[in-house]
């Protein structure tokens, strides 16, 4: 079963890695972050997404991954 990692490194935070079971899932938990750490929490599905992560991870101090990783079948 493929699994997919989120990475984020912002700032002079340690880097948060977190495990999703796809990309779609990921992509959400990306997106939360992003309204969490600009104030938007009120917001549940904020209209633009894409557009809110690409401009907070616009700075070079700030990226994020979304890796896909296999996994054994056990």
């Amino acid at each position: 079963m493929q699994r997919v990692i989120l990475v984020i490194r912002d700032g002079t935070d340690v880097p948060i890695a977190d495990v999703h079971p796809d990309e779609a899932t990921a992509r959400r938990a990306l997106a939360a972050y992003v309204r969490e750490r600009t104030g938007l929490l009120t917001t549940r599905h904020a209209a633009n997404d894409d557009g809110a992560i690409e401009a907070y991870f616009a700075s070079e101090s700030a990226d994020y991954a979304i890796v896909g990783v296999a996994g054994d079948e056990r």
